[in-house]
């Protein structure tokens, strides 16, 4: 019997660069134990409010360059999580990103589908990217199935990149190019 996706509904979202208004809910969610198991190789370790708000305040006003971070916001305005782009190369066209939908309630509804389209769209269309990449660690499979249903390719693995739990766990590295980015959006529409 063939595998059958679950129907997900169609949600908007938006990007915003970072509020500093919105530092605690940033807080929360850079210091949630299961959101840096996913999307950190760093191992968890709690930071303090001052020393986060420093290095938040430096993402707002002095960003790294070649680094752009957004937060994610829901239709009705709500922060729900942060997306990145970063090894910004426009002489090469290429670039990184990364998604995190930090507040649960938001969690398997489409908004990291919504999300990665929206960071897709910025990425080709604004910023006229001709590759664009990611990466997963081999447990995170709802980033893995999201990628790959937005047209990525597993270009290779790492294996044994990443200790946690006891255990060694493979990094996948995904990239899509701007040609399978247009002809899955032509797909879609």
């Amino acid at each position: 019997m063939p595998h059958l996706e679950p129907v997900v509904p169609e949600v908007a979202v938006s990007l915003s660069p970072l509020h500093r208004e919105n530092l605690y809910k940033h807080f929360e969610w850079n210091n949630d134990p299961e959101l840096n198991r996913l999307d950190s190789e760093l191992p968890y370790e709690q930071e303090t409010l001052s020393e986060f708000k420093r290095r938040f305040e430096h993402m707002i006003y002095a960003p790294v360059p070649g680094t752009k971070d957004f937060e994610i916001h829901s239709e009705d305005g709500t922060v729900i999580g942060v997306a990145y782009i970063v090894n910004i190369s426009h002489h090469n066209r290429h670039c990184k990103i990364g998604i995190t939908i930090g507040d649960r309630d938001y969690w398997g509804k489409g908004f990291g589908r919504a999300s990665l389209k929206k960071v897709l769209d910025y990425c080709f269309n604004e910023m006229n990217m001709h590759r664009v990449s990611t990466e997963t660690f081999e447990y995170n499979t709802a980033w893995r199935r999201l990628v790959e249903w937005a047209g990525f390719k597993r270009e290779g693995t790492d294996r044994e990149y990443l200790f946690r739990e006891d255990r060694y766990w493979d990094k996948d590295n995904y990239a899509i190019l701007e040609n399978e980015y247009h002809a899955a959006r032509s797909r879609a529409a």
